[in-house]
């Protein structure tokens, strides 16, 4: 069998991957990248395409261009089950073409030194002393199997964790998802009969009865092709999200031609906190794989994208102590708990208070202003929920007909804060993190309990 040896190791590119191969073509290490697709599918999985234009700023990343920028976003419209509230909230965004962009930065840091690999695939993990120290790999264009050696290995196969799977229970990055904590994601692309109204604006739609546990989304891609789909909490059986699609496109869709389909596909979305640790020793977790993904809105792009910086920075970090333990890749846990991972967890709370919410609830706290654009905002940007001793007073006095509302939400503010309060307090050592984590899953277990059914 032949033999190789690499810096770094990344298996899978879509963004997670791609984003991580374009920062460490810029280090001078050499670095192999493989995925079990062709070249010309990278990075082709189901989503709603959208990304903040401050993740790109934030982390140096390029932004897209030509035909990878299909719209320039302004902000969400976010409608209520009943359609008589409708919310905006701007923010500057991008909604792309993501093979086309991803295909990009591949190339790219392919170009700056960085070894390319498709249709090849790990097949199981090297262990050495408890460190991963490299995979065999299995290359479909050649038929051939080979061993790679690397000083860190990364796992960005997405979803199916395809690569920390196959690794040792024991260590933290092996971390399993609840069934309960991911969605069901179903999109299309489409051509529309007209021009669609007010195009720059991504569309969301909050309703429990066409996407329990979820909602639908509408977002143009320009003036005549959109991304339509929806989202259902999995392991509630909840039934086939086909179903629901068919049953309530033209509700949510009524522009779109069926007959011009451009892409269709489905995908599981981890909906949760980040892994306890996205790196232990010799192995990083990043994007998808490491449930990076937002637990409100399911946006799991730029949270990959911040993944990738801080296990980038982590790996340049433990090529200069010759350290590839745990404890010298530790900077990315750090980096990524500062940058994003706190707020996903605050965020992983409030995503389970509003999968407990019927329509009709949603439909009162929206219209009477129970919870407001400003605190939605407030929410996704920090993981804060603020609710003042007079805001409270005055939103009594409006929602008096559903006190219980209002309990809930005070309950959810306070458990936010705490949840975050942990993660601010995130262990400097390896060796803490059992014990944090164990802090960590009496909160939510608290906090389940607390907001009761």
């Amino acid at each position: 069998m032949r033999k190789a040896e690499y810096d770094v190791l990344i298996i899978g590119l879509g963004m997670a991957g791609a984003s991580l191969a374009w920062h460490l073509s810029k280090r001078g290490l050499k670095v192999l990248a493989i995925d079990s697709k062709p070249w010309n599918r990278f990075g082709d999985k189901p989503c709603g395409d959208a990304i903040s234009k401050d993740h790109f700023d934030d982390l140096g990343m390029p932004y897209p261009r030509g035909k990878e920028l299909e719209e320039e976003v302004e902000g969400i419209k976010l409608y209520s089950p009943d359609m008589k509230t409708v919310w905006t909230v701007k923010g500057k965004g991008f909604e792309i073409d993501s093979p086309t962009y991803i295909q990009r930065l591949v190339k790219e840091a392919n170009e700056k030194g960085v070894e390319v690999l498709d249709l090849t695939t790990a097949m199981k993990p090297i262990i050495s002393n408890g460190k991963v120290d490299g995979a065999i790999l299995f290359n479909r264009r050649t038929n051939e199997t080979f061993e790679v050696k690397a000083n860190v290995v990364v796992d960005a196969t997405g979803y199916s964790m395809s690569f920390r799977s196959k690794l040792p229970y024991e260590l933290p990055v092996t971390e399993l998802l609840d069934d309960r904590d991911a969605d069901i994601a179903y999109r299309e692309v489409l051509r529309t009969k007209d021009e669609i109204e007010d195009y720059p604006y991504l569309r969301i739609y909050i309703t429990q009865k066409a996407s329990p546990g979820g909602y639908w989304w509408y977002f143009p891609k320009g003036p005549e092709k959109v991304n339509v789909g929806l989202r259902i909490q999995s392991g509630m059986g909840y039934g086939n999200i086909h179903d629901y699609y068919n049953k309530y496109l033209d509700y949510y869709a009524p522009d779109v031609d069926k007959k011009d389909l451009l892409v269709k596909g489905g995908a599981l979305v981890p909906t949760r906190r980040p892994l306890a640790s996205i790196v232990w020793d010799g192995i990083a977790v990043i994007g998808d794989s490491a449930f990076t993904v937002n637990p409100v809105h399911g946006g799991g792009k730029g949270s990959a994208m911040i993944s990738a910086y801080c296990v980038a920075k982590a790996i340049h970090n433990a090529f200069e102590i010759n350290d590839f333990s745990a404890r010298g890749l530790w900077i990315a846990n750090e980096c990524y708990v500062e940058k994003y991972g706190a707020k996903q967890a605050s965020l992983d709370l409030f995503r389970r208070f509003l999968q407990k919410l019927t329509d009709d609830e949603i439909n009162y706290g929206m219209n009477k202003r129970v919870l407001r654009e400003e605190d939605i905002v407030e929410a996704s940007s920090n993981g804060d929920l603020q609710l003042s001793v007079a805001e409270k007073a005055m939103r009594v006095i409006m929602a008096l007909g559903k006190p219980s509302l209002l309990l809930k939400l005070k309950v959810v503010a306070e458990y936010m804060k705490k949840i975050k309060e942990a993660y601010r307090n995130y262990p400097n050592d390896p060796k803490d993190l059992m014990k944090w984590k164990s802090n960590v899953d009496t909160i939510i277990s608290d906090f389940t309990n607390a907001l009761g059914k």
